[in-house]
């Protein structure tokens, strides 16, 4: 697993010669992707399929059990933080906007004064992607959500799209994005992330005709390794052994195919299904703020349980199946480092 220790106090000396901890302008701004499992509230929404998350549902999902994912979900984000809260971060798997108030207005995230993107989505079961951004280091301009369609007017969750400025000068245009499952079988259900995918590519590559210095960022539950053909769409590998080209789209977590840690595992089998995938002119050291090459897991032990019958740790989830574990999520936050 990755040694967090370590990275902090390099993130904490590096702030600490930017001069964050002497007042002086932030130069330091965390990203964060979390796909934080199933963040309902307790009420059942008459055009949703969320029957299961209330106190008389099968998951006997009480005011209680929500109130416990509310703070475990801001546990994980402000660990994701290290020494400061996250600057941006985008969601996967949150039911409504009300959800998302209370997270960042009744937990510890309310020191971060964030603003809300979000928007319902086409999803069945009525979870959506959202982004949260501090107020001091991010204005936004301008937000969209991008539907995508499938077959037979079937529509899987939109794309979320949001245009800022990040640290008072660089402008950013972030999308978040949750990508259909492999249910069915992942070679079966590629060609939906392959959809998915090019409505991503297609929105970057128009930005890119009026803006070609454009800073992107794309993240989010993708649905699959770095490598799958869906992937591919956006991005061909990661930034470390090669030439940077400021037109194209690397994927940060590349280098994670194959380890023996991620952000996911799956029948003792760790793998990354979540991604911070960036433009080259975030890494071309041009000007500006820049991207760290590597996306990091927050590994916390408390966001982990011991797996049966396998070695090892996996995430430690609030429902493992139908039975209530009270963990934190499935999925394991990651994040980047975009620095001046």
């Amino acid at each position: 697993m990755f040694s967090r220790g370590l990275s902090g106090v390099f993130v904490f000396v590096f702030c600490l010669i930017c001069g964050i901890a002497g007042g002086q302008e932030r130069a330091c701004f965390r990203v964060v992707f979390y796909n934080v499992e199933n963040l309902f509230d307790t009420r059942k929404d008459s055009v949703k399929a969320d029957g299961n998350f209330t106190p008389r549902g099968r998951l006997y999902w009480t005011k209680e059990r929500y109130s416990r994912k509310l703070l475990h979900i801001s546990r994980a984000l402000i660990e994701a933080g290290g020494e400061a809260l996250p600057s941006v971060i985008g969601l996967a798997e949150v039911e409504n906007r009300h959800v998302l108030v209370e997270l960042v207005g009744k937990t510890g995230l309310a020191e971060g004064d964030y603003g809300i993107v979000h928007a319902d989505s086409p999803d069945a079961r009525g979870i959506d992607v959202a982004l949260l951004y501090r107020k001091a280091d991010f204005r936004e301009l301008r937000s969209r959500f991008f539907p995508v369609e499938l077959e037979k007017g079937e529509r899987t969750r939109d794309i979320l799209y949001c245009e800022g400025v990040l640290g008072g000068s660089d402008t950013l245009h972030f999308f978040v994005c949750h990508f259909p499952s492999m249910r069915g079988g992942e070679a079966r259900s590629e060609w939906k992330r392959i959809r998915a995918a090019s409505v991503v590519k297609a929105k970057v590559d128009s930005i890119r005709l009026c803006r070609p210095e454009a800073k992107i960022v794309v993240m989010g539950d993708l649905n699959g390794k770095a490598n799958t053909r869906a992937q591919q769409v956006l991005s061909k590998g990661g930034a470390e052994k090669q030439a940077i080209v400021p037109s194209r789209l690397y994927n940060t977590g590349y280098y994670l195919l194959g380890r023996s840690h991620g952000s996911y595992r799956y029948r003792g089998e760790w793998q990354t299904l979540d991604h911070l995938i960036v433009s080259g002119t975030l890494l071309d050291g041009v000007r500006g703020l820049q991207s760290s090459v590597r996306m990091e897991v927050v590994a916390s032990d408390f966001l982990l349980e011991e797996e049966k019958g396998s070695y090892g740790k996996r995430p430690r989830p609030t429902y493992r199946g139908q039975r209530y574990v009270g963990g934190y999520s499935d999925h394991l936050p990651v994040f980047i480092e975009l620095r001046k």
